[in-house]
């Protein structure tokens, strides 16, 4: 047989090895085509392999090996941009991996350059391949093997450099070194901490299991091969499936969903590292397949319970595993996506509460555990009889117990209780003495009322209620109340403490959000841009309490956000979700899960759903899981905004009914949040087209803002909306007054997206009236903002150059929309 015909049957048998079973035969069918004497040949072949008969099939065993050979010596010595190729070191159904050495008088390294292998250069194979490179070259992390190099060879084939690993699988490396329990869980946290940092780049790698897990003679667990990663950025492949219809895995790590290929998101990767666990804790997978039969894999990934890790160890290590460990680990290998851990974070964090004996969020907490696990930590506290019970006094104002605090605050605290305690017993009095029931209003107004008399001789005290009270007003939605009672405390905190002090930022933090949901964007950066620095020099502060760095991180990014500073926005996004891990996990709570939404809402003004879309579901995951309501409710009504986006209309409209639901709960059914989800549905309904049911949502929301958030950005979402609906149904001259009022609105708040959305829909209403001439420049200016800030693939975008399409036909001049569409 010639020796291309050799080559090329095993590139077909290993690949087809390689490839799931369930989706072999689509490969074969692709890779062989209409000639059937290669397609008989592959199958015989195969067929010896799933009796174990290479080995005994000399002909084939040792044809390969010679072609092996042969390969491996055409491309030894071989120069490959700056490195000289000096043997193989592995292939995979994709690539071929050789290690290279620098071959210049630079410097001397090792390298691995990854090469497509030949006749497997179609083009999904090659959209694959470079997709891999893509997402190594923006992932650096310590636990990631890290791209330096790429390019094309001099026969037409891609390729790229990559560090050199030389280390062993991380199961063969725990058995090797008999390692204990909690050295095999401190190794899978660095694994967590690589896949945690490529879903925070918005990477899904896919493909964890050992041998994609090699850890170095220093110890380090180090992720490999990205080579079915899916990476949701402008230019990468949409769908699961490849061109030959193989959707790529690997069974005995994949989970439920990729096994009955449905839509894949980063809790896949979470099970997969659930797998990898059991098999580092018990030396076995959790499923145990009789045969290598499709159905009967795919019916144990999917139906079959996983017996405990504990059960498959050696009764010496049972204890080590049973309880907790057994919990962590079955909670990752939930059949349903949901039901596992939101994150890879919080997976990691419950290994690291088990390592140092604190209750673990997997498992119930009941006093009797909770005990156990302080018992556990401070036996010898507990055998002195030593522990001492502290009691935090309760209130708006945090109980300092440490013995390092200073005086001053230890006065105001006792103060704020003082005067809190009078301020509650004396609006009930007066509630009472009316027949009525105290009101947090009632409260309030109380409250705003004696501050100014009975606190004069406590002026930190004073300071301290005046913000509170003026956040509280900031709750209401009584933004102008809000700013009276703001603008006082800060001003008191600057004379106490100074312009450097925490206080002080505490107090144009609170500042810059009230003129932020005034609409006042630059007044609100001004004062961000005096805080930031502040809290930043004072972040190391011993006493500094760290969960206030993601909130003013993330404040300040919706400020940049306001005025299309979009990329600075991201980087404080990107920095506040750093911060979070930085909070203990007992004061996290949903700091991370919100920071992701309002990611997602970022990527939602680039138009870029894709990035939006991820976040977005793990947000919504994560914040139900924790059972922070008002979270939530943002989260899910982001992600029906972008479902909306992707065309899934059920899907958009269950999601933002159940947000808006959770706000009226939450906060009273006049709500601005409340507002913000109606328009919202009143949005995805217009665009399925139901207008009746659009417009009824829309116009209450009007009602809601015109009464709690007049001329906000909520104000010209509404009439936006509302204006398109009766634009829509025959009613322009209806709807024109509203679209000009909202970019009115927009123009006065300067934010440059509001700007183009608002002139869009006016453009539009105008065409619907024939004014074409009036319509162009709206519609033109409205674009070319668009196209500045927006990715290409944007939906927003899409739609605004079909309006412009349909202006110019409609007005006779089909080929002016090419000076405007390139």
């Amino acid at each position: 047989m010639q020796r291309e015909r050799w080559l090329r049957i095993e590139e077909i048998v290993q690949s087809a090895i390689d490839c799931a079973v369930p989706q072999r035969s689509a490969l074969l069918e692709s890779a062989c085509g209409d000639d059937r004497e290669l397609r008989r040949e592959v199958d015989s072949l195969l067929a010896l392999h799933e009796e174990d008969g290479f080995t005994r099939s000399p002909a084939f065993t040792e044809a390969v090996k010679v072609l092996e050979q042969r390969t491996e010596k055409l491309n030894e010595g071989r120069r490959i941009g700056t490195y000289r190729v000096l043997r193989e070191i592995g292939r995979g159904g994709m690539g071929t991996v050789y290690l290279a050495a620098r071959d210049d008088d630079a410097f001397q390294k090792l390298v691995a350059i990854k090469i497509i292998r030949r006749g497997l250069d179609t083009d999904d194979i090659l959209q694959r391949f470079r997709s891999e490179r893509q997402i190594l070259a923006i992932l650096d992390h310590p636990n990631i093997a890290r791209l330096l190099d790429g390019g094309t060879t001099s026969d037409g084939l891609p390729y790229f450099v990559m560090e050199y690993i030389e280390g062993e699988p991380i199961d063969l490396y725990c058995e090797q070194r008999k390692l204990t329990i909690t050295e095999r869980l401190k190794l899978f946290q660095g694994v967590c901490a690589a896949v945690s940092y490529a879903h925070q780049n918005l990477v899904i790698h896919r493909d964890i299991k050992p041998g994609n897990v090699l850890v170095t003679k220093e110890g380090i667990p180090r992720l490999l091969d990205f080579g079915i990663a899916k990476l949701l950025a402008p230019g990468a492949a949409a769908g699961e499936m490849t061109a030959t219809g193989v959707r790529p895995l690997t069974p005995e790590y994949a989970s439920p969903e990729q096994v009955r290929g449905e839509m894949i998101t980063t809790a896949s990767d979470v099970y997969a590292l659930g797998v990898l666990l059991y098999r580092l804790l018990t030396g076995e997978r959790p499923y145990r397949f009789p045969t290598s039969s499709p159905v009967e894999m795919e019916r144990a990934i999917c139906e079959k319970e996983p017996g405990k890790p504990s059960d498959r160890t050696p009764k010496e290590l049972r204890a080590l595993i049973k309880g907790d460990l057994d919990t962590v680990v079955l909670k990752a290998l939930q059949k349903e996506p949901r039901r596992r851990y939101p994150s890879v974070e919080q997976f990691s964090e419950d290994i690291r509460r088990h390592l140092v004996n604190l209750p673990v969020t997997a498992r119930p907490d009941t006093r009797g555990y909770r005990a156990s696990k302080f018992f556990q930590r401070n036996k010898a506290w507990v055998a002195m009889g030593a522990i001492t019970s502290l009691s935090l006094l309760g209130g708006i104002g945090a109980s300092l117990w440490q013995a390092h605090i200073a005086r001053i605050e230890q006065a105001k605290t006792a103060g704020m209780n003082t005067f809190l305690q009078e301020m509650v017993s004396g609006t009930w009095r007066t509630a009472n003495q009316r027949g009525s029931e105290a009101t947090v209003a009632d409260m309030l107004a109380d409250a705003a009322q004696r501050v100014d008399t009975e606190l004069s001789d406590q002026p930190a005290v004073k300071a301290e209620m005046l913000l509170t009270i003026g956040e509280a007003y900031q709750r209401q939605a009584k933004y102008d109340l809000a700013e009276r009672y703001l603008h006082k405390g800060y001003e008191l905190n600057l004379k106490l403490y100074g312009s450097d002090a925490r206080q002080t930022a505490a107090a144009m933090h609170a500042l810059a959000g009230d003129d932020y949901l005034l609409g006042d964007y630059a007044a609100a950066n001004s004062w961000f841009q005096k805080a930031l620095p502040i809290y930043r020099r004072r972040v190391n502060d011993r006493d500094f309490d760290m969960r206030q760095m993601p909130a003013i991180l993330s404040d300040a990014a919706f400020a940049a956000r306001a005025v299309g500073r979009l990329d600075e926005a991201e980087r404080l996004w990107r920095e506040a979700l750093a911060y979070t891990l930085r909070v203990p996990s007992r004061n996290r709570g949903s700091m991370g899960g919100t920071v992701k939404t309002f990611l997602a809402q970022l990527y939602v003004d680039r138009g870029d759903i894709d990035k939006a879309d991820l976040l977005a579901s793990e947000a919504s995951r994560e914040l139900r899981s924790l059972g922070d309501r008002p979270s939530l409710a943002q989260a899910l009504i982001d992600l029906g905004n972008i479902r909306r986006f992707q065309g899934r209309y059920a899907e958009a409209d269950s999601s933002i009914q159940e947000g808006t639901d959770l706000y009226a709960e939450a906060q009273g059914s006049d709500h601005p949040n409340v507002a913000y989800g109606l328009i919202s549905l009143a949005t995805s309904r217009y665009y399925e087209g139901r207008y009746d049911l659009a417009e009824k949502d829309a116009r209450t929301a009007i009602e809601i803002v015109e009464k709690r958030a007049k001329r906000s950005h909520y104000h010209q979402s509404a009439y936006i909306t509302l204006g398109l609906i009766l634009n829509n149904t025959e009613r322009s001259k209806e709807a024109e007054p509203l679209l000009r009022e909202a970019l009115s609105i927009a123009q006065q708040k300067s934010r440059a997206l509001d700007v183009a959305l608002a002139s869009a829909a006016l453009g539009e209403c105008l065409a619907t009236q024939k004014r074409y001439s009036e319509a162009e420049p709206l519609l033109v200016e409205s674009y070319q903002t668009l196209k500045s800030l927006q990715v290409p693939q944007s939906p927003i975008l899409k739609e605004s150059r079909e309006r412009l399409t349909s202006l110019y036909i409609a007005w006779g001049k089909p080929t002016e929309s090419n000076r405007y569409l390139q």
